[in-house]
């Protein structure tokens, strides 16, 4: 869902379609959140447009967890406000996150906001629209069980990968997290409905899944029946046409031995796992109500390099929580450095509003916290780099995706961990969608270069 407006166009006489714009913010979750809303929308007859003046309603799919996505989500209420003006007909829904957390500082403040819908309602969304003619705004942000999604299918776009949901809410309340009070408590999906669902893509020709999850392996505590994410990843290993699967985000005090035991039997399963350790400081971990220490984040990690020596690990950071010492931040380069990860995302601390750690006074100054991200970024690209450069000369697998979104000249591919690796298009857009062994040659920090 493409494209935005800067100013106010003009418009002529109302439309008799019924149109929809999303614009999505944040996680995978929310992509995966749009797709459902779009197919349910679809099944109602409205119809997705690439721009928010050709619509009937706009939508827009809100994150939480950083200001900067709220800030914009701000930024664009401010224009519709104008549109509004011109085109009272339009309608304009707040969804996701920041609809769950801001609900009532969204109708106090945008008045020209018809629908606010929170993470487990906006299943719901072509029935508030139909009924907010009736009953003037409306405000939809109850928690619930799981939707009934049998006989409704997501609405995606065409590609290799599919985002498939399969739990929601966490139950770890991390001091520095929203999700807890966005998402709610765990609960998740029937295996048959998402062995259904799964099945379902490949026939459209979708050939890799990534099953999401705020703590994706707790999958299927809540359900009481026995469900864990290894039975569940063996049920979906079977299916034939499906050639990769891969799960994220994991928690590290649900990473199980027979969760690890699958991953490495399946040769479907990715070799990849996001396990955020967050900090390496023992302290700073108790602040932020991660449940393990240092010592037992590494355990975890030995215990998969034991079984996947080839594993590639995957973690997120947060620098400048409140108290950091300059020790206890060298507490969490060390720990990138013996751990070596595939892949990093840091993050310098910001206060979200109603989460535990707003208790704690922000005393790391922006411009140490900045310098704290640039220098685990640098060392980060630099151990990818040092990483890259030994595959050179090297075959690898990889599952072709698709065009590389920054030249159109290359196609794109993932290894079984989750390298990215490109190679000369010419004439092989035949080869997306298969799995194809490719040589590697050159490389950057960032990206594998293969003939």
């Amino acid at each position: 869902m493409a494209g935005w407006l800067a100013a106010a166009p003009s418009y002529g006489p109302p439309r008799m379609t019924r149109s929809v714009f999303i614009e999505t913010f944040g996680c995978q979750m929310n992509t995966a959140d749009s797709e459902q809303m779009l197919g349910r929308l679809g099944q109602a007859g409205w119809t997705p447009v690439e721009t928010p003046e050709e619509a009937d309603l706009v939508v827009f799919n809100t994150c939480s967890v950083r200001d900067h996505a709220e800030g914009k989500i701000r930024s664009r209420l401010g224009v519709l406000r104008e549109q509004k003006k011109q085109r009272p007909a339009l309608k304009i829904a707040i969804a996701g996150c920041m609809a769950q957390r801001e609900k009532d500082e969204i109708l106090r403040k945008w008045p020209q906001v018809d629908i606010v819908v929170g993470t487990d309602q906006f299943a719901r969304l072509p029935e508030l629209v139909e009924r907010v003619e009736e009953t003037g705004r409306i405000c939809a942000t109850d928690f619930g069980d799981w939707e009934d999604d049998r006989g409704v299918h997501a609405l995606r776009t065409e590609g290799v990968n599919a985002w498939v949901p399969v739990m929601r809410g966490c139950n770890y309340n991390c001091t520095y997290c929203v999700v807890p009070f966005t998402r709610g408590r765990e609960k998740s999906r029937r295996p048959e409905a998402v062995e259904d669902e799964v099945r379902s893509l490949v026939a459209k020709g979708f050939r890799q899944v990534t099953l999401l999850g705020q703590t994706v392996d707790a999958y299927g505590k809540t359900l009481g029946d026995g469900s864990n994410l290894a039975c569940l990843l063996r049920r979906l290993h079977g299916i034939e046409g499906l050639l990769r699967i891969r799960f994220i985000t994991s928690h590290p005090k649900d990473i199980t031995d027979e969760l690890l035991d699958t991953v490495a039997a399946l040769p479907k399963v990715a070799k990849h796992l996001h396990v955020p350790a967050q900090a390496g400081s023992d302290r700073i971990l108790r602040l932020m109500g991660r449940r393990y220490g240092r010592d037992e984040y590494l355990r975890f990690v030995e215990r998969a390099r034991a079984r996947m020596p080839e594993v590639e690990l995957l973690s997120d950071f947060i620098v400048g929580f409140p108290g950091e010492t300059d020790a206890e931040f060298e507490e969490t380069v060390a720990l990138m450095r013996q751990v070596r990860f595939g892949g990093a995302y840091v993050f310098t601390y910001s206060v979200r509003p109603g989460t535990p750690a707003v208790r704690l006074p922000d005393d790391v100054p922006e411009a140490v916290k900045k310098e704290r991200c640039n220098r685990l970024l640098a060392l980060q690209l630099e151990h990818q780099e040092e990483d890259h450069r030994r595959l050179h000369g090297r075959e690898v697998e990889i599952l072709v995706e698709g065009a590389s979104k920054t030249d159109a000249d290359m196609l794109h591919g993932r290894t079984i961990g989750n390298r990215n690796v490109v190679f000369p298009r010419q004439g092989r857009d035949g080869m997306v969608g298969t799995l194809q062994r490719v040589r590697v040659t050159r490389s950057t920090a960032l990206t594998l270069f293969a003939d």
